[in-house]
């Protein structure tokens, strides 16, 4: 673990989510019982931020919200979990967004999303200048003009400049993926990407000028490829855990990854520790709420060597 509080900057989508659990997803109209409601804050960048902040780094979020109620709570979650909120900005006349998340009894998620207009904000108002005193930049692709405003100027100071490469249109993972240096996939995004073809989609990435492409696939870990290892496929499994709630896990892994880089070290050590992270969220309900901290994820990596370290038979 690091010594000092690495400063980290998430820029990109907040959110408010509201999470209702169920035995089964709906497959009808009708109605079914929730057996377990909670309000938490949403939005892939503001939950790696409040990731960050849990597994002990300093964690600031820049993004839009509109001027309504839901951004007065996006914004007192954020101060609760811990994360610098200062420069979460509202817009007169812009909307926030929000979210009915649906969890059934095997922990997957069913997401009925609202993205406010006040993800069309610009972004000359960022202040690009505080890069020069952070050790990493995390953006999402749901604000494209802010993370291409923010990725490009960290790439500038010479800081890690890491993207959340999510579903989106094509135009826009093209853009963002050609000026970020760690591009970070979802199963759901590479689709998008490369139509599911991997490890062409991570070439391209690599192509671009990115030193690491990767994409995170649940059950079966994340692989990657990185611009200095020959096109060498690397992978991490994942953990076997019981999964609860995978709400928010995928934030959890790129908050975690981000953490890790700061700390000055590798792209295989963050991967290692990022996986380990989202395990743990999974394994507990509830999105931000399930975040481990710091120890917890240490405790766990040790017990895993332990156990891979144990003879066989």
């Amino acid at each position: 673990m690091s010594g000092t509080r690495e400063r980290i900057i998430c820029v990109g989508h907040a959110a408010l989510d509201r999470v209702y659990a169920v035995d089964a997803w709906p497959v009808d109209s009708g109605k079914i019982p929730v057996h377990r409601f909670e309000e938490s804050g949403g939005g892939m960048a503001a939950n790696a931020a409040a990731a960050i902040a849990r597994l002990g780094g300093e964690a600031v979020f820049w993004g839009p919200t509109g001027e309504d109620t839901v951004a007065g709570i996006i914004r007192e979650q954020l101060a609760t979990d811990g994360v610098d909120a200062e420069y979460l900005r509202p817009f007169p006349g812009k909307s926030s967004s929000h979210s009915a998340v649906i969890v059934d009894g095997r922990g997957e998620r069913l997401v009925v999303g609202y993205r406010g207009s006040a993800l069309q904000a610009p972004a000359d108002w960022l202040p690009l200048e505080q890069l020069a005193f952070s050790r990493a930049l995390l953006a999402d692709v749901r604000w494209p003009e802010g993370a291409a405003e923010a990725l490009r100027a960290a790439r500038d100071e010479g800081i890690p400049a890491i993207l959340d490469a999510e579903i989106a249109d094509v135009e826009i993972l093209e853009r963002l993926a050609g000026i970020a240096d760690h591009v970070i996939f979802s199963e759901r995004g590479m689709a998008a990407w490369s139509a599911g073809d991997v490890q062409g989609g991570l070439r391209k990435v690599l192509s671009k000028g990115a030193r690491v492409a990767a994409v995170t696939l649940g059950a079966k870990g994340v692989t990657w490829m990185e611009s200095d290892a020959t096109g060498k496929l690397q992978h991490v499994p994942a953990y076997p855990v019981n999964v609860v709630d995978t709400l928010a896990a995928g934030d959890v892994f790129h908050g975690a990854y981000a953490l890790v880089l700061a700390e000055g070290q590798t792209p295989a050590d963050a991967m290692r520790f990022a996986t380990a992270a989202a395990a743990i969220k999974c394994t507990r309900p509830g999105g931000r709420r399930g975040t481990p901290d710091r120890a917890e994820v240490d405790a766990f990596l040790r017990a895993a060597d332990g156990e891979e370290k144990q003879p066989k038979g």
